[in-house]
Formats: C-alpha cells, sequence, structure tokens
C-alpha cells in the first residue's frame, strides 16, 4: 500500500465512497432505464407517425404530387407530432408531399433518398444525416395501395436529448453529493482532528531532544477527546521531567561521591607512598631498595585515580594521560641517576576502564622500573589496533633489562592477565601487550553531560 494511502485522510475518503457507492449504482441503474423507456417511446411515437400518414395516404398517393387538400388531408394531425417531420415519397425517393416546415428545419431529408441503414436495437428504425448534415432517425411505412412510402423522422442530438439531459442529472447528483459529502468529512477531520494531531506530533518530537519542560500546545479549542488527551499528555510530560530532575540530581550527587572518594583514596595511596619514602630514607641502605618498589607501586596506583577524577569521567582514564603520568614518577624514583622515557603517541588514544586502568599503571610502572634498575632509557609507543584495542611497547637500550625470574615476573604475568592481555614479544630489549579501550559510557559513576561535554 502506498503512504499516501495510509494517511487517516485518504481511507476516510475511501470509506465515505465506498458508502455512497451503492446509491450511486441505483442513480445509474434507474437513470439509464429511464433513458431506454423515454427512447423506446420516442420511437414509438415515430413508427406511429409514420403509420398514421400512411393511413391517411391510402387512395390518394400515386405517382404523381398531392394536391394541396389531399396534402392537408394526410397531414391534419401536424400539430400532435411536435418535434416529427413527415412526408410521402414515390418509389425512387422522390417527395410527393410534404408536412409545413417543422421547427428543426425543412432540410431534414437525406440527400441520396430514402435512408437504408437500420438501427442496430430497432429494426423498425433507420438513421441517416440529413441535408442539413444533422443525424436524424427515419420511420418507413409503405403506403397500402400503391408503392408510395410515409416517412416520419425526428432529430437525434444525443446531448441536447431531454432523456440524455435527465441522465446526466440523475448521475450527476449522487456524485455531486457524495463529492460534496467527502470534501466536507474531509474539511472536519482537517479542522478537528488532523490539526491537532500534527501539534501534539510537533511536541513529542520536541521533547525528544534535551528538552524536557515541553507542553503541549492550547487545546481550548479542540474537541473533547482530543483536548484531554493533550491534558494528558502534560500530565506525563511533567511526570517525566520531575523524576528526568531527580534522576540527574541523583546522578550528579553519586559523580560527586565517586569523585570525592577517588580524590581521597589517590590522597591514601600518596600519604601510603609518602610514609614509605620516609621509612626508606630512615632505613639502612640494604633496606632502601627493597621499600622502594612498593612505593613506586602504591604510587602507580595513584595515578590511576588521579587520572580517573581528572578526566572528567568517573570510570574512565585517559590512557595517554596515565601512562605520562606513570613514566614521570618513574623516572623521579631513581634519584639521582638518570632515566628517561620516551613516549611515542598518535594523539588522544581513548580511554579505559578504571578496573583496568590501575593494572595496567602497575604494569607499566614495574616494567620501566625493571628498565631504569638495568641502566639504560626507555622508549615506549602506544600504537592503536584493530577493535578498540591499543598495543603497547617498551623498549630498552639495555637489552638484558627484562625480569625473568622472581617476584617483578610473577608481578608483570599477573597484571598483563588483569588487563585481559599477554606478552606479546619478550626478547632483543622489546615488550609488547595490548589492553582493550572502554565501552562508550564509563561503567562506574555518570558520564559528562551533552552540555558540560559541549
Amino acid at each position: 500500500m502506498t503512504p499516501v494511502l495510509k494517511t487517516l485522510r485518504s481511507r476516510i475518503a475511501l470509506l465515505l465512497i465506498a458508502a455512497n457507492l451503492p446509491v450511486i449504482l441505483l442513480a445509474v441503474w434507474i437513470g439509464v432505464r429511464d433513458f431506454r423507456e423515454a427512447d423506446l417511446v420516442d420511437r414509438d411515437r415515430l413508427v406511429q407517425a409514420a403509420n398514421l400518414v400512411a393511413a391517411r395516404a391510402k387512395g390518394l398517393a400515386g405517382e404523381n404530387r398531392l394536391d394541396e387538400a389531399a396534402r392537408r388531408a394526410v397531414f391534419q394531425d401536424g400539430d400532435s407530432r411536435a418535434m416529427i417531420a413527415a412526408a410521402i415519397l414515390d418509389r425512387d425517393g422522390e417527395v410527393l408531399a410534404e408536412d409545413s416546415p417543422a421547427s428543426f428545419g425543412a432540410a431534414w431529408l437525406p440527400p441520396d433518398g430514402a435512408p437504408r441503414e437500420t438501427l442496430a436495437s430497432d429494426s423498425r428504425i433507420r438513421k441517416a444525416r440529413g441535408a442539413d448534415g444533422r443525424p436524424y432517425r427515419y420511420a418507413l411505412t409503405p403506403v397500402p395501395g400503391s408503392e408510395a412510402v410515409a416517412i416520419a423522422a425526428a432529430p437525434f442530438d444525443f446531448m441536447g436529448r431531454r432523456q440524455t439531459q435527465w441522465l446526466l442529472l440523475a448521475l450527476g447528483i449522487p456524485a455531486l453529493m457524495s463529492l460534496l459529502c467527502v470534501g466536507l468529512v474531509l474539511f472536519g477531520i482537517e479542522r478537528f482532528v488532523l490539526k491537532w494531531l500534527r501539534a501534539l506530533r510537533v511536541t513529542a518530537e520536541t521533547s525528544q531532544g534535551d528538552r524536557m519542560d515541553v507542553r503541549a500546545v492550547d487545546f481550548e479549542k479542540a474537541p473533547l477527546e482530543i483536548a484531554r488527551l493533550g491534558e494528558a499528555l502534560d500530565g506525563m510530560s511533567g511526570r517525566i521531567e520531575e523524576r528526568s530532575r531527580a534522576l540527574k540530581t541523583a546522578l550528579d550527587e553519586r559523580d560527586r561521591l565517586l569523585r570525592e572518594l577517588h580524590h581521597r583514596v589517590k590522597n591514601n595511596f600518596q600519604m601510603i607512598a609518602s610514609l614509605l619514602a620516609l621509612q626508606r630514607q630512615e632505613a639502612p641502605q640494604s633496606l632502601s631498595a627493597v621499600l622502594r618498589a612498593p612505593e613506586d607501586r602504591v604510587r602507580a596506583m595513584a595515578a590511576a585515580y588521579k587520572a580517573s577524577y581528572a578526566s572528567g569521567e568517573i570510570g574512565h582514564v585517559e590512557v595517554g594521560e596515565l601512562i605520562r603520568d606513570v613514566a614521570l614518577q618513574a623516572r623521579d624514583a631513581v634519584g639521582e641517576r638518570r632515566f628517561e622515557v620516551k613516549i611515542l603517541t598518535p594523539g588522544p588514544v581513548g580511554e579505559v576502564d578504571l578496573d583496568r586502568a590501575v593494572p595496567l599503571s602497575l604494569l607499566v610502572m614495574e616494567l620501566l622500573s625493571a628498565a631504569a634498575a638495568a641502566g639504560g632509557d626507555a622508549t615506549l609507543s602506544i600504537v592503536p589496533r584493530p577493535g578498540r584495542r591499543l598495543a603497547l611497547i617498551i623498549e630498552s637500550q639495555n637489552q638484558n633489562w627484562l625480569p625473568t625470574t622472581g617476584l617483578p615476573l610473577r608481578l608483570i604475568r599477573a597484571y598483563t592477565e588483569q588487563i585481559g592481555s599477554a606478552v606479546g614479544e619478550w626478547d632483543q630489549g622489546r615488550v609488547e601487550f595490548e589492553v582493550a579501550l572502554a565501552s562508550e559510557e564509563p561503567k562506574i559513576g555518570m558520564a559528562r553531560s551533552q552540555t558540560e561535554k559541549r
């Protein structure tokens, strides 16, 4: 079904036409029946006129023209033959006598003699064009006792006939009434239904955006049913607005609490790291290196929480910012020794969930600490990979910097498992692993609103 036929206006129009169709068909049947009956009456009158003229011409018509007295005797009932002309023809088609000129003229006889073509629906009637070029119907009756024939004629103008005009009137009035009815109903539908439905649709489409305070238009002049529908939509819109505001307030409060929580967690980690640093400074040289590793790990976890609330979306951590912070911590951890970390990144590379950011920062810190302990600078490359993944590649000038045994190796393997990855290469001073980027929305807290993002 085409879209045009699916509209309310078109379907009601089709329904009204279907409802009026029986009336139109009945009018057509009555009109055609009356037309045929009236046409039969006209043909009968034409035949009767020819028969009457032939009967009166009996004994008067011969091969010569009739005198005036005989002509009057034959055509004495001319006034009763309205719109019918009559004459008497000899066997060659020559006029022996003719009635006084009819109202439609005197050139009604065919120019080539008596007509020969009969009407398909009535063999008594013949048709031809008169000398004036107009179509006529003819009835021919032989005159008893002679070779002459009586001929009666009537003009045949289909559109000008009274029967045709009544037929067209009988067909036109029901059709006109049906069209008028359809037009009035469609006007009423447009005025009292569709106009207000469009207003409701505009209201609904407007409320689909960020606005929650949209109200329906003034339905004071609308029909009662639609006015009540508008009031119901207003009430529903008001309740949605109240609930949306309450939900936004609750989410904002939860977001604030999570930010505060992450900030305090970061502060606690930094406090623990500071305590470890103080303890390391007071400890003997043999214990200082032992305390350095847990201090670096605590600072790595603090860096993850710092990047989380600093990114603007609680639960997400920007990878580039996290890596730079951890690299800075690793560089500062070596003390007086020189250790540089070169970070290669194509720009903003995306975010990871907080539950992956913590083990990722610990993993990077563990590897950079191992590179620093080996006495060479490091290069950390971030490479985007298909499937919303990032590859992190760490290289050092010293090819023997990667841990192969002990706690550092166990921690590296544990961290890679926690981020859902595995070490891809572990030779010639190079290590590579992948991490999955975060989903579209943070798993913890609330994403920034559209207004804040803009």
